[in-house]
């Protein structure tokens, strides 16, 4: 039986996994194929607007690069993008919904993979990135927690071989001039950030908590393959979910799922592990004991990302409209008003 013939983004990553050096095969690892990714702006619950936002930031340039070759994109672009909000938004599934839409290969690294204690190591690891970047063009270098990476190199916080190892990244970054390859960050501290990296991220995306009718919504793309019953009241949830992150939700609906088959009150085989699940209102009573939010109005990061979305983010300039941006409705509570970045 013939073997089904190789896609040419499959015959790129052989290519470069043969002729990848010795340094560039330590980040092969964090190589994702966008076909192998499975994420969408169908399972991500952000605004449209934010969604556009995305796609003409990096889609546009990889799917349409003719539009790149005169005026003044032909000589300059956006350098990187920054995803910035509180833990659980979302931020890393908007980055992999990215690049499934653009269909570009996605290189993941964090710091764990930069530094290394031998001297001139670490700067060995960032040309790496670059340079296997640049071979699987189109390619999105997706850094998360990137605030361990690019951390601010005032108050002496950096050791020596820190500052050198970013200012090698940003050496680098300045050299990159294909249009094929983008920088895209994500942080739940973007106040941590060296400001050069931040001169570096001019379109700064705040991915907030999710608003009541938001939190509906996740709920309902996590439970869409579930069997419910009458007695679930999804808004109910969701009113009661003030704090949580769409991560907690997920969570929460991960609690119920398994709480579903050990409920039965005869637990032989057949009524432990039911055929098919059905998810009830006590399902997620048991939940909610189990899954609390991860985010409290008092925590201190979240005055600190305030603050530097006052100061940096992209509704700066906008603070007398009405934002567009984030996880925004006119529906909010004194709780939920509290713990959003944007009130």
């Amino acid at each position: 039986m013939n073997a089904a013939p190789k896609t040419e983004t499959q015959s790129t990553l052989d290519a470069v996994t043969k002729s990848a050096d010795k340094t560039e095969k330590k980040l092969l690892p964090g190589i994702v194929d966008p076909k192998a990714i499975k994420t969408t702006f169908d399972d991500v619950h952000v605004p449209d607007e934010t969604k556009d936002a995305l796609k003409t930031l990096i889609s546009l340039s990889m799917q349409r690069p003719d539009a790149f070759k005169y005026g003044v994109l032909a000589n300059d672009k956006m350098p990187g993008l920054l995803l910035y909000g509180p833990p659980g938004t979302g931020k890393t599934l908007l980055a992999k919904a990215v690049a499934k839409e653009s269909g570009a290969t996605v290189l993941q690294i964090s710091a764990s993979e930069i530094y290394e204690m031998w001297v001139g190591e670490s700067e060995k690891n960032v040309r790496a990135v670059f340079s296997l970047a640049r071979k699987l063009s189109p390619c999105v270098v997706f850094i998360d927690e990137a605030d361990s990476l690019f951390g601010t190199r005032a108050g002496g916080k950096h050791k020596a071989h820190q500052k050198d190892t970013l200012n090698q990244f940003l050496k680098e970054w300045d050299g990159m001039n294909d249009l094929s390859v983008f920088i895209m960050v994500a942080t739940n501290r973007p106040f941590d950030m060296d400001d050069a990296v931040l001169r570096r991220l001019p379109r700064r995306v705040l991915v907030d908590l999710p608003t009541e009718k938001d939190r509906e919504s996740i709920l309902k793309i996590h439970l869409k393959g579930e069997q419910l019953d009458d007695s679930l009241d999804l808004a109910d949830i969701a009113k009661r979910t003030p704090f949580y992150s769409g991560s907690d939700l997920k969570n929460l609906c991960v609690a119920a799922a398994l709480n579903c088959p050990a409920s039965s009150s005869k637990p032989t085989t057949t009524s432990l592990y039911p055929e098919r699940r059905t998810l009830k209102a006590h399902h997620f009573e048991k939940a909610f004991e189990e899954i609390g939010a991860s985010i409290s109005e008092d925590m201190s990061s979240l005055v600190a990302i305030r603050k530097f979305d006052d100061q940096f983010g992209d509704n700066r300039n906008k603070k007398k409209k009405k934002s567009s941006w984030g996880f925004q409705t006119n529906e909010w509570t004194a709780g939920e008003d509290s713990v959003r970045v944007r009130k």
